[in-house]
């Protein structure tokens, strides 16, 4: 973790070159599609110090999780470093050093060995309980989460998909290729070229207008979303009462 005193190319590439110096140069850096890490500046750093630099998917977080739940950790150890008065960098020795599921800490898996800290810590048996009881919990856990979710299935190549924009499904896309797991590249209607996670695009069999003016059809599935448009058309139809209507007698003359 690094203090930065600007979020530019610059700035981030000082930091990050500190930390590779003492750690050393990972193979992979994942990272969001911030403007310090687009940019041509950026690209040329990844390119001297040889490492690949993958992008999570636009507009969707999620797919960063580690590095997004790791800064929502840090951020909430300051707040409470700084409501209670206390010590921050002790507060982020203490989260290094605390031992995970499987009995080492952070600092121990990329150390090799514990660090001291201001709190007394032993591994007795009553901790390796507590860590099969966390265990346990974070199964049942999965399971209960697990009934209710279900894997999306993978595109292939000039499926026609629609694409969410603010909770909206109005943009229809061609899948060009997938870049990264459950991350692809489309291509919409007016020819704009976007890269959007699975959760994003909805395959639909609908036809999707060229920038030529040509319909592609794809039949090979029915939509996984029902555009507003069609329901609208599909209105039910009148039915007419078989019964017989007396004419009133005023009419009767």
């Amino acid at each position: 973790m690094a203090l930065l005193s600007n979020m530019s190319a610059t700035c981030v590439i000082k930091h990050m070159k500190s930390i590779f110096a003492r750690h050393g140069i990972p193979q992979i850096v994942v990272s969001d599609n911030g403007p310090c890490y687009s940019c041509r500046e950026f690209q040329l750093f990844a390119q001297d110090y040889d490492f690949k630099h993958v992008t999570s998917s636009p507009l969707y977080p999620q797919s960063n999780g580690k590095a997004e739940k790791g800064v929502h950790i840090v951020k909430q150890l300051l707040k409470k470093a700084q409501d209670s008065k206390a010590d921050p960098y002790l507060a982020l020795l203490s989260y290094r050093a605390s031992p995970l599921e499987h009995g080492k800490s952070p600092a121990e898996l990329l150390m090799g060995r514990q660090l001291r800290t201001t709190l007394p810590y032993t591994t007795t048996k009553k901790h390796k309980q507590v860590q099969d009881k966390m265990k346990r919990l974070q199964k049942r856990q999965k399971v209960n989460f697990d009934k209710s979710a279900k894997s999306l299935k993978p595109l292939a190549p000039n499926d026609t998909v629609r694409v969410e924009d603010s909770n909206i499904w109005t943009k229809k896309a061609t899948v060009l290729e997938e870049v990264n797991p459950r991350s692809y590249n489309v291509k919409t209607e007016d020819g704009l070229i976007l890269r959007r996670n699975r959760r994003s695009l909805s395959h639909t069999s609908e036809t999707l207008r060229t920038d030529d003016g040509r319909c592609e059809d794809n039949d090979k599935t029915t939509p996984e979303l029902t555009s507003p448009a069609k329901d609208s058309e599909q209105a039910p139809a009148l039915r007419r009462s078989g019964r017989s209507v007396k004419p009133p007698e005023r009419l009767n003359l």
